[in-house]
């Protein structure tokens, strides 16, 4: 399997993880928790860190703050072998606080959101991006900025749309720039017709993934390949399983152009990353 090249675009921040048995009831109480860890967190990091931990050339952008939490990410990704580079978010790093329960699920709250908007210098990354055989775009808003320039270069874009619904416009301008598209069945049941006309419409590979029960993959050139998930006796935390399985597929695609392949590395990689406490394995 040749080296990848990967660049990844946004998507950083600094997260505070606890854990419970089960979810409070959504009443004024006190809660004990069974344990929490401050670490990176967000889906450009869980792809960049998978990507690594598969052996991947990863080089991550992203908007990251002047403040403390920025140089925890900072030295967080040197420790991990991830070549970070950053522009200083203007309304401080990406902070979320997320409750975790027994099951693998997952409440999320935005402590700090970072930017919706703010320019960014394109140019400065054109040397990374004529170097990487993939580029993942983050459906961040500022990540925006730079389709216009991947797609007039015709670099290969990876774009993870997540719980899409099928119907929010926030994702258009992402889907349609997408040469490699996944997303997860939790918002769309309909999700089977959904990525045909993805690939109708020019997509090259389409991915959905279903949890625990596995996932879906399409190409532009062949049928549906469904994989079940690798059973996981024992499931630590479920945070990082879908960038996990983008890494696995990721760097099999680009070996070997297999889909089932492709999908048999990405749920081996999911499994992997559930059966970590960090969103990629350690």
């Amino acid at each position: 399997m040749r080296d990848l090249n990967a660049l990844v675009l946004g998507g950083v921040a600094w997260n505070t993880m606890v854990y419970v048995d089960e979810f409070p009831p959504p009443v004024a109480d006190t809660v004990f928790a069974n344990g929490m860890v401050e670490t990176v967190g967000s889906s450009g990091a869980g792809k960049a860190l998978n990507l690594t931990h598969l052996g991947a050339d990863v080089t991550l952008w992203a908007l990251v703050g002047d403040d403390e939490a920025g140089l925890k990410i900072r030295d967080f990704m040197e420790g991990r072998g991830v070549h970070l580079l950053t522009t200083t978010d203007a309304a401080g790093t990406m902070r979320h606080i997320n409750l975790m329960n027994r099951h693998g699920e997952r409440i999320s709250i935005w402590a700090s959101s970072g930017s919706f908007e703010q320019e960014v210098d394109v140019a400065e990354l054109a040397p990374m991006m004529d170097a990487a055989d993939i580029v993942s775009v983050t459906i961040m808003n500022y990540c925006r900025q730079f389709l216009p320039t991947l797609l007039r270069a015709g670099k290969p874009i990876s774009i993870d749309i997540h719980d899409y619904d099928g119907v929010n416009p926030y994702h258009d301008e992402f889907i349609a720039a997408a040469d490699f598209l996944f997303m997860n069945s939790l918002a769309m049941p309909d999700w089977r017709a959904f990525l045909e006309g993805r690939i109708a419409a020019g997509t090259r590979v389409a991915v959905c993934t279903h949890g625990a029960d596995g996932a879906s993959g399409l190409t532009s050139d062949g049928g549906w390949v469904d994989i079940t998930a690798k059973p996981v006796a024992d499931v630590v935390d479920t945070n990082g399983a879908g960038d996990a399985f983008y890494a696995g597929f990721m760097t099999s695609w680009i070996a070997s152009e297999n889909l089932e392949e492709a999908m048999r590395c990405g749920a081996e990689a999911a499994a992997a990353a559930i059966q970590s406490p960090a969103l990629a394995p350690l």
